[in-house]
């Protein structure tokens, strides 16, 4: 099977590994979702590296998740969240009357509160929701794709930004050729996307960091390779610090992820009852200022 690069195009890659489709089925079964349709016509997951990039992609690529399936995580508090680290650190990036473009904006909680905080030319979302598609006098929220909408809007933004979509896309090089089309030159690409080098989601197996919910592994080498792909500088790398609500995964990523899934869930259990557990959690917040948190967000100057 000629398998080629996502990113690059071409079959320079090698296969690191492969993973049983049960044991991806098993473990989402904990966020009460059976995932085993998107998996019938395969047996296991590849994990495929691009050596010209180090990007590391699954295969096949049509296992990401549906509307459906994103619907369902949306009950849980914690992944939508309004205002996160990276939107912090972008604000930094946004000058008065900037044209704005946000890539996977959910219900906009971000234009939003940018428009409350600068006065801007034009700020538009892409959603691929439809439930989400709003328009007001400031700021506008399209249901449609960033491939789709460069066709249109080629140089017209000063700042392109997607934060945590990059990763659940399978054709990442028209993606991302289409969000720098859409900017002007000069202009900012920032993106922020899961850590999988230097963070505590390295290590362990999360269900969420495997298919339908990602498609891709990145890393700052992978995201400093697109300098070489697009007409694209690095500016600015950025690493989040161990937040509040990422302690338990952080917990379970360097204490438990080792053991079975049966064996963790009881020492962990025997460790909450007898205050091992907590203290674990206590010594993680008290140091998470200086432990890589989950997210790494890069900042692009288009040439």
């Amino acid at each position: 099977m000629n398998i080629l690069s996502p990113l690059t195009k071409t079959n320079n890659v090698f296969l690191e590994r492969k993973i049983d489709k049960k044991k991806i089925i098993e473990a989402y079964l904990d966020y009460k979702i059976d995932v085993s349709p998107y998996f019938n016509k395969v047996e296991h997951v590849s994990v495929y590296k691009c050596n010209e990039t180090g990007y590391r992609f699954y295969h096949e690529f049509n296992l990401s998740g549906d509307s459906s399936f994103y619907e369902h995580f949306q009950q849980f508090d914690w992944y939508y969240m309004p205002w996160k680290w990276e939107h912090e650190i972008t604000k930094e990036y946004i000058l008065p009357n900037n044209s704005i473009l946000e890539v996977g904006c959910a219900h906009g909680s971000f234009i939003k509160k940018i428009n409350e905080l600068f006065p801007l030319q034009n700020t538009v979302g892409l959603e691929l929701n439809e439930t989400a598609i709003t328009k007001t006098d400031k700021w506008e929220i399209k249901n449609e794709t960033v491939q789709s909408f460069s066709l249109k809007n080629t140089e017209s933004f000063d700042l392109v930004c997607s934060f945590q979509v990059l990763e659940h896309i399978s054709d990442v090089h028209s993606f991302i050729q289409s969000s720098v089309a859409c900017l002007k030159k000069g202009g900012k690409l920032i993106i922020s996307v899961p850590n999988n080098n230097a963070s505590f989601i390295k290590s362990g197996e999360n269900c969420l960091n495997m298919p339908p919910h990602h498609m891709g592994l990145w890393d700052e080498h992978s995201l400093r390779s697109l300098e070489t792909i697009f007409p694209l500088k690095v500016i600015n790398v950025h690493f989040e610090e161990l937040q509040e609500y990422h302690l338990p995964g952080y917990v379970q990523s360097v204490y438990y992820a080792n053991y079975s899934k049966f064996t963790g869930k009881v020492i962990r259990k025997l460790h909450k009852f007898i205050g091992i557990y907590e203290n674990r959690i206590k010594k993680a917040r008290a140091n998470r200022h200086q432990i890589v948190g989950h997210t790494i967000l890069i900042a692009y100057e288009k040439l």
